[in-house]
C-alpha cells in the first residue's frame, strides 16, 4: 500500500466538544512541534486537527500527536484504556491510525505525568512497551478487544509529558518561537508579538478548515504549514527586510480620518491572507509591472491608477477596492525600497 493511500483511508479525527481554550493549548503545542522539527528535517509538515490533533510528516514516515490537558487527577495505564459506551478509549483512537507496514509513531501528550502503582513516573518521554510486562499485556487485551485485533504492537506508542501552562500558554510559546528565530536567521524579530500572531493565525485558519478533502497533498495544503512556510513567515519578520507595510501605514497616516479607518481594516484583512499562493503570484506580477514601468510613475495616486486600470479584475471577489489598493502600495514600497518579492 502507498504511504499516501494508507493515510488516506485512516479514521478522521472526529473529537468531541472541545473548549475554546483547549483548542487553542493544541494548536500552541503543535507550533511548538512546527519549531522544534525545524532544525531536524529537511522538509516537514506539520497538519493540525485532521486525522489527529497534531500530526508531523516527515521523510521518514509520521508522528501523531494526541493532546490531553488534566487539571485532576493524573492518567494512568487504565484511565487511557477506559472505552466509554460510544468512543474509543484514548489508545484505543491513537492505535486506530497504526499500520505495522508504515513508520508510524503515536503519542499521547499531557501536562502531568503518567500515574503507575501509585506514584507519578517522572520521566518526560515513556514508551508503552517498555512498561512492566503485566501492564504491557493489560493494554494489548484492552486494545485488543476495543479494536478488534490479533496483534497489538507498542513499540511505537509514546507517553509524553511537558508542562504547559494552561492560562497563558502563548507566553511561553512566544518567547520559544524568538529563541529559535534568532537561532535560524541569527538575530531578533522585528516585531515578536506581531510575529506569533501571524504564526497562530496561519495555524488556526488551518486547523479550521472543515471542507472535504481527498488528495494527500491537498491535506498538506490546506491543514498544514510546512518548513518552507514557516521559513517564509520568519522571514518576513526579519529587521532588514523589506515588506512595505510601514511605508503602506505612513501612507494611510496622511489619509483624512474616515479613509483612514477603511484603509487600516484593509490592510489589517490583506496581511491575514498575505501567504497564500495566488496572492504571492500576483503580487510578482505586480512588482514586474512596476518595474518595467517605474519611469511612468511620479507618486502614489500614479501607482494606484496605472496598477489598478491593469490588475484590478486579476483579484478574486473576496478582494475590496481598498484591499487592491494597499497591495499596490506595498509592492511599490517594496521595489522603492530596494526589496524584492
Amino acid at each position: 500500500m502507498e504511504y499516501s493511500e494508507y493515510y488516506m483511508n485512516l479514521p478522521l479525527d472526529l473529537a468531541g466538544s472541545r473548549t475554546k481554550n483547549r483548542f487553542r493549548v493544541e494548536l500552541l503545542w503543535g507550533i511548538g512541534k512546527l519549531i522544534d522539527a525545524y532544525t531536524i528535517y529537511d522538509d516537514y509538515t506539520v497538519v493540525f486537527d485532521f486525522k489527529c490533533d497534531v500530526e508531523l510528516h516527515h521523510q521518514n514516515g509520521i508522528d501523531f500527536y494526541q493532546i490531553k490537558t488534566k487539571k485532576g487527577r493524573n492518567y494512568n495505564y487504565k484511565t487511557l484504556t477506559n472505552k466509554k459506551e460510544n468512543s474509543k478509549s484514548i489508545l484505543g483512537t491513537l492505535y486506530a491510525l497504526y499500520n505495522p507496514n508504515q513508520n508510524v509513531k503515536l503519542a499521547v501528550v499531557c501536562n502531568k505525568y503518567l500515574y503507575i502503582d501509585g506514584q507519578e513516573v517522572t520521566n518526560e518521554e515513556i514508551c508503552f512497551g517498555s512498561l512492566d510486562i503485566d501492564i504491557v499485556n493489560f493494554i494489548q487485551e484492552k486494545l485488543r478487544d476495543e479494536l478488534k485485533l490479533t496483534e497489538i504492537a507498542l513499540d511505537n506508542m509514546f507517553y509524553i509529558c511537558e508542562c504547559i501552562d494552561l492560562n497563558n500558554p502563548q507566553h511561553a510559546l512566544i518567547g520559544k518561537l524568538v529563541e529559535s528565530f534568532q537561532a535560524i536567521k541569527n538575530e531578533e524579530p522585528n516585531n515578536p508579538n506581531a510575529l506569533y500572531r501571524l504564526v497562530f493565525d496561519t495555524v488556526q485558519k488551518k486547523a479550521s478548515y472543515e471542507k472535504v478533502i481527498t488528495n494527500y497533498n491537498n491535506v498538506l495544503q490546506l491543514k498544514g504549514i510546512s518548513k518552507d512556510e514557516f521559513d517564509k513567515i520568519l522571514e518576513a519578520h526579519r529587521k532588514k527586510s523589506i515588506t512595505g507595510i510601514e511605508q503602506v501605514r505612513d501612507y494611510i497616516k496622511m489619509l483624512p480620518p474616515g479613509e483612514r479607518r477603511l484603509y487600516n481594516q484593509a490592510l489589517t484583512s490583506l496581511l491575514d491572507i498575505d501567504h497564500s499562493h495566488d496572492l504571492i503570484k500576483l503580487k510578482k506580477s505586480i512588482f514586474i509591472y512596476v518595474e518595467e514601468h517605474i519611469n511612468m510613475i511620479k507618486n502614489e495616486d500614479e501607482v494606484l491608477r496605472l496598477l489598478s486600470n491593469f490588475f484590478d479584475n486579476e483579484f478574486s471577489l473576496e478582494f475590496t477596492k481598498i484591499m487592491k489598493n494597499i497591495l499596490y502600495l506595498i509592492v511599490f514600497y517594496i521595489y522603492t525600497e530596494g526589496g524584492d518579492i
